[in-house]
């Protein structure tokens, strides 16, 4: 049946039409009706008809279309991040968006996400957070558009020369011998997006100060990681959480006595290939920049736009700090909606390590913080370049 519905629609539109699939609303714990997950995609794909014209050879592909062509057995709901490329591959789309609901607590979330099928890259996302699936649906009217025109802008890249992009301001870091001032910009090219050939994860890439960082909590579970309270669906937002002697690729006895990491090696631990736990420097570094260049408003430039109990971020700085709280002494998880932390390499002792923190409640930005080794908190890895 795949290949008749292929054949038919080759028979139908001119072999340049570029193919856009837009695949059912997951529903993470029931958080809406499947009704309403339902009409949430009609919108998504009316969205995407509204910016994609079929005039200019775009084709939005029909529901019916798109169960036929799925392989026997596919489920859509088991899948995310480059999974979502994968299917649409599967179908013969050039490009596939999913929306996935879920919930902060007593608020709807929803998370909508574009790719290319045959990199596997994000090319658009946008996230919101909301009272009523109405109001989801209203979110959905308001952004999508934008997010499908992302689609135009990929094929005229692949189109075009590739030309020199403007500095946005962020990626040159005024550091200079550990005090901030002035100096040359550098020009990194550095892709926005990377995925972990480890598990087929995405994340965004952001550069700042000369750094490339993942401007997303690491999913990667080494097999002891943890999901907000233990459920598997909280990892898409919140990223896991590791020890830190998992987060430095270490045995579990480093926390509880003296395992110090080399400060002149750059340490893996459980990130990717080509990517490291950022050391006190890196993170002193950081926040240095960050507060040298936003002063008063280091923290609201980091934080992102949503989930925080006092008062969200603007996320200018595209790096995205969501208050995932953390995981006290392997007990209770705490802090959501308040906090977030991320473990450096370096260690205190025996029991406690160097954390970075950024609390709801403070206008500096990522500040200097002592954590238990045993507590779990997340990771934010940093290029190697």
């Amino acid at each position: 049946m795949r290949a008749i519905v292929l054949f038919v629609l080759a028979l139908c539109i001119p072999s340049f039409a570029t193919f856009i699939a837009v695949l059912e609303t997951v529903s993470i714990d029931k958080a809406l009706t499947p009704a309403e997950c339902r009409f949430l995609t009609d919108e998504l794909r009316a969205q995407a008809g509204a910016a994609l014209p079929a005039y200019m050879n775009y084709t939005i592909m029909t529901r019916e279309n798109i169960n036929v062509m799925l392989p026997p057995g596919k489920s859509i709901e088991d899948c995310e991040g480059s999974c979502i490329a994968e299917t649409g591959r599967n179908i013969a789309a050039d490009y596939v968006a999913q929306a996935r609901v879920g919930k902060f607590e007593d608020r709807l979330t929803l998370t909508v996400e574009l790719y290319a099928t045959g990199t596997g890259n994000l090319i658009g996302s946008f996230t919101a957070m909301q009272n009523t699936a109405v109001d989801l649906w209203n979110s959905i009217k308001a952004d999508s558009k934008t997010m499908f025109a992302k689609v135009q802008e990929a094929m005229q890249l692949q189109a075009a020369p590739a030309q020199p992009q403007p500095q946005s301001g962020w990626e040159a870091s005024p550091l200079k011998n550990g005090t901030v001032e002035p100096q040359k910009p550098a020009e990194p090219v550095v892709k926005k997006f990377f995925r972990d050939s480890r598990d087929g994860n995405t994340y965004k890439v952001v550069v700042i100060g000369k750094k490339a960082w993942m401007a997303e909590n690491l999913r990667y579970n080494e097999g002891a990681s943890e999901c907000y309270n233990n459920d598997d669906s909280n990892c898409r937002m919140y990223g896991r959480y590791y020890t830190w002697s998992q987060a430095m690729g270490l045995d579990y006895n480093c926390n509880s006595k003296v395992c110090s990491v080399k400060k002149s090696v750059k340490t893996r631990g459980v990130c990717p290939v080509g990517w490291h736990i950022p050391s006190i420097i890196e993170w002193q570094n950081l926040a240095k920049y960050v507060k040298g260049k936003a002063r008063s408003n280091a923290s609201l430039v980091l934080k992102s736009d949503f989930g925080w109990k006092k008062q969200n971020g603007t996320n200018e700085s595209k790096f995205n700090v969501i208050p995932a709280g953390y995981r006290f002494n392997s007990g209770n998880f705490m802090g959501l909606g308040k906090t977030a932390r991320f473990w450096s390499t370096a260690d205190l002792g025996a029991t406690e390590a160097v954390s970075w923190e950024l609390a709801d409640k403070s206008s500096d930005g990522f500040v200097y913080h002592e954590d238990y080794k045993s507590s779990e908190l997340n990771v934010r890895c940093v290029s190697d370049d």
